[in-house]
């Protein structure tokens, strides 16, 4: 089968791809076709060994991925040949042909009519990670104002979809008016762009200086800073990612001067070691698929040769929306 390889931490570029022999199922796992992956910014970090999972040399990167079980392991009663399915593996191994994952590690995809297979594959990353941190940890209220950077993104455009679902006002921030003509497009209520005017002086303006109930921020460094400052009393901040390479400080006098939290959503840790979470997790985004269909913004689909290639584009935010690896295109 064909992969992506990575022999030594370096940038994307270092990335070969090549003929690999197809894995065998061991016990209790499953081999899949991999129909499509998602690509994320923590693939980056992971090929450039700045992730907190290193996997032994030489590895296959991805994250996320959907597709259709081709063979059983000794003992798998939950799952058939010809099941969909996706997940979300700790250790990577999703750009390549095929894959083995534990059964009880993935989850089953609704028919073709409910969810399409490249709709799963950029599910569990993106809005899993916005329904985890929106519901689950700052725990959103129908009228409350949130603010989503890096809206732009995968998670950022994932993360305005359900705050809109959970009944929240939604302004959007990003670094380009294309990214915001998209955010707009998927229900964001008002937008800034960071890149051009003050983000602290914007959200004063939209929120008459009340400042928002909730952050969720994608992206770290001056933004998560003036973002935390336009939080209101009794605010909640939400770090999902440092898109901007800059992990901020946080000051714990302000947080007591105004009672704000700073929460963690980590929705990775919650797939690889909290089964139940999710589970509910998953299982909302399922239902919340069949009240209305999840949209996902594809930015393109590549083949595994270009896999490299758009891990460098992300890395560079050059992306709006979800990048999918899919593999057997050529």
């Amino acid at each position: 089968m064909l992969a992506v390889l990575c022999r030594q931490f370096g940038p994307p570029d270092s990335l070969v791809v090549e003929e690999v022999p197809e894995p065998v199922p061991g016990a209790g796992e499953v081999l899949v076709r991999i129909a499509a992956a998602g690509v994320n910014f923590a693939d980056g970090l992971m090929v450039a060994g700045r992730y907190q999972v290193k996997p032994p040399f030489p590895f296959v990167p991805g994250l996320e991925f959907a597709g259709v079980v081709a063979a059983l392991g000794a003992d798998v009663q939950s799952l058939r040949v010809g099941d969909r399915v996706m997940g979300a593996p700790a250790m990577g191994g999703c750009f390549a042909d095929y894959l083995c994952m534990p059964a009880d590690r993935l989850f089953p995809v609704p028919a073709e009519a409910q969810m399409s297979l490249e709709l799963a594959a950029g599910l569990l990353i993106g809005h899993g990670t916005a329904l985890f941190a929106l519901k689950q940890r700052a725990q959103i209220q129908p009228g409350e104002t949130v603010l989503i950077t890096g809206a732009g993104g995968g998670v950022g455009i994932a993360a305005i979809d359900i705050a809109k679902r959970l009944g929240a006002h939604v302004i959007a921030a990003a670094s380009s008016k294309e990214k915001l003509h998209v955010a707009v497009a998927h229900g964001a209520d008002a937008t800034v762009n960071y890149a051009h005017d003050n983000l602290r002086e914007q959200l004063d303006l939209l929120t008459a200086k009340r400042g928002v109930h909730c952050v969720i921020d994608m992206v770290g460094g001056a933004v998560f800073e003036d973002a935390l400052r336009a939080t209101s009393p009794g605010g909640r901040m939400v770090v999902v990612g440092f898109a901007s390479g800059e992990i901020p400080r946080v000051r714990a006098e302000y947080l007591l001067i105004k009672n704000l939290a700073v929460l963690g959503a980590g929705f990775g840790a919650v797939l690889a070691g909290d089964r139940t979470s999710a589970v509910a997790t998953v299982a909302d985004l399922v239902e919340l698929n069949r009240r209305a269909p999840l949209k996902l913004e594809i930015a393109d689909r590549v083949p595994l040769e270009q896999a490299p290639a758009a891990l460098e584009r992300l890395g560079q935010r050059k992306v709006t929306g979800k990048l999918l690896v899919v593999p057997g295109t050529r």
